[in-house]
């Protein structure tokens, strides 16, 4: 079997290559820099495809000619998540490649609304486009938060460690709330895992989701706590209502 990993250079797409190439499938990959590229991490790869740009419609299509299989592992950017994902997917589906998994690693896209939270936004046009024009259907993996973004400011409670101690903001009863996450070796694993199953090679496409674990903002800062030895000052900010407010009223 012979997969094409968009975006194997990167944090996650490395993983995937590895995951893939330590089962004995064969891995291309598509990337702008070749050089970037270890195949000591990765596994030996059949062949890599340079894009100048994400759309370098040649470079996409000699990437997915011949591949039984495409998993689009972009960096999570909104031109990339939605132009440059669509442009791969339709060079993809020229192909006739009908097993493609989606960029979407991330939480489940049928519980947020279109406008409800921006970075998801992009996400559900592609889905829905994907979904009103094509017959290929894709994979699409819910997993929570990469475990390496937890503690930093993207991640759950915004982390501030610039400080004498780390801080964490939180809003109504957000401390008490699990946060999922997941392992990135572990979702490279999964990735594969699924990329196998007999729904998926059969062209069925689907959502699937799991976790590496599920932890409130208190378990995080006691885990930061136990391995740097730094108390973390957990910080209420206000209601939800604030919340909502400061949302509307920040500067765009």
């Amino acid at each position: 079997m012979l997969v094409l990993i968009a975006g194997i250079t990167g944090n996650l797409g490395t993983r995937l290559a590895k995951a893939a190439t330590s089962r004995g499938l064969q891995v291309r990959g598509l990337g702008r820099d070749r050089t970037k590229l270890d195949e000591k991490r990765t596994g030996i790869i059949e062949s890599f495809v340079t894009s100048q740009t994400y759309y370098d419609i040649p470079a996409l299509e000699t990437a997915v000619k011949g591949v039984d299989a495409v998993i689009c592992a972009y960096s999570p950017t909104a031109i990339l998540d939605l132009e440059g994902h669509l442009l791969l997917f339709r060079a993809a589906e020229r192909a006739g490649v009908t097993i493609f998994l989606a960029s979407s690693w991330g939480h489940p896209l049928d519980k947020i609304s279109f406008g409800e939270y921006e970075h998801y936004d992009t996400h559900i046009a592609f889905k829905q486009q994907v979904a009103m024009t094509s017959s290929v259907k894709p994979v699409f993996m819910n997993v929570g938060i990469f475990a390496d973004l937890l503690y930093g400011p993207f991640g759950p409670g915004g982390w501030d460690t610039t400080g004498l101690n780390p801080i964490i903001e939180y809003w109504g009863q957000g401390n008490k709330r699990k946060i999922h996450w997941s392992e990135l070796n572990d979702v490279a694993e999964w990735t594969i895992d699924i990329l196998q199953s007999k729904d998926v090679q059969a062209g069925k496409g689907g959502i699937y989701q799991m976790q590496s674990g599920a932890s409130t903002l208190e378990e995080f800062a006691a885990t930061w706590t136990k391995v740097t030895g730094e108390e973390v000052h957990l910080v209420h900010r206000g209601s939800l209502e604030d919340l909502e407010s400061l949302v509307y009223t920040a500067p765009r």
